[in-house]
Parts: structure tokens; C-alpha cells; sequence
């Protein structure tokens, strides 16, 4: 049962570098031989060189392995974009939403231009109120919306609360 300085001098090493390493390979020095400790030294001394362990403790191995996986799934990516697989998540939103807007105004505009068409076409007097009453509470539907809610209908989320 050798002490920390009796490997030190066995391995060349320093004191301070035999503790780390008895921690860091988790040898119990105090109940190992010295020729177990060699080997275990030897051993950490092989891993370190083949490139599969650092000073450190890394896995230099498993962290070659997660970079060549990002590496991939960003060129995975970028392929996709360039085919036109992916779509930018902020331009389609703007696109939406100035899509809705154009919605929105159509139908605003709808109840004149029936009224007048119902007229000009049927004789027949309609009051534009009702028609507006009609398309805002249809606005008001669709303002409602819940993107999250099941099915996406207003009106089931609604039921839900009530429930």
C-alpha cells in the first residue's frame, strides 16, 4: 500500500499530479498495489493518446461523434432550405397577417357593395346595418380564434369553459 509520493516518485510525477489522477481514474491507492496503479496510469496514458479521453475526463470521442451529428443536421437544413423545404417561420406570419388584413377589408367593404348591387340588380332595399351586424359578428368569430384550442373553433373552446 503505496503512499501518494511513493507513486509520485515510482511514476516521475508530482505529488499534486498523483492526487488528481488517483481521483480522477477513482483509485483507491491506499489499497492498491503499485504495479495497479501503473497499469491503471498506462491505461489512462493509452486512451489519452489514441484521442479518446483528454486530461480533462472529455470523451473526446463522444464529442466528435455529438459535433459530426450537429455538423449534419445543419447541412441537413440548410439542403432543405435550398430546396425550398423549409419556410421562415417570421415571413409567413407577416404574410398571414397581411392577408387576413386584406380579408378583413373585403368583407368590411361586402355590405355597401351588396346593397347597392341588390338594388341596382332586384329593386329591393336592404339595410346595410344588418348586413354589418352580420360580417362583424363574423369578424368577431374569427378574432376569437384559438390556434391551441381542439379543432381550432372558437366555439369549442367556449363549450369547454362553460363546461
Amino acid at each position: 500500500m503505496p503512499t501518494q509520493t511513493e507513486i509520485a516518485h515510482y511514476l516521475d510525477l508530482d505529488q499534486s499530479a498523483v492526487s488528481r489522477l488517483v481521483d480522477r481514474l477513482c483509485i483507491d491507492y491506499r489499497n492498491a498495489t503499485m504495479d495497479e496503479v501503473r497499469v491503471a496510469y498506462i491505461r489512462h496514458l493509452r486512451e489519452v493518446a489514441a484521442g479518446r479521453s483528454s486530461e480533462s475526463g472529455v470523451d473526446l470521442v463522444t464529442e466528435r461523434a455529438m459535433t459530426e451529428r450537429v455538423d449534419r443536421e445543419i447541412k441537413m437544413l440548410t439542403l432543405a432550405e435550398k430546396k425550398g423545404l423549409l419556410v421562415n417561420a417570421k415571413q409567413l406570419e407577416q404574410a398571414y397577417g397581411q392577408m387576413v388584413g386584406a380579408f378583413q377589408t373585403e368583407l368590411l367593404s361586402l355590405p355597401d357593395r351588396m346593397v347597392q348591387e341588390l338594388r341596382t340588380l332586384y329593386g329591393v332595399e336592404v339595410d346595410v346595418e344588418l348586413l354589418n351586424e352580420h360580417i362583424n359578428g363574423c369578424l368577431e368569430q374569427l378574432a376569437g380564434y384559438e390556434p391551441d384550442s381542439p379543432g381550432g373553433d372558437p366555439a369549442d373552446s367556449e363549450a369547454a369553459e362553460s363546461a
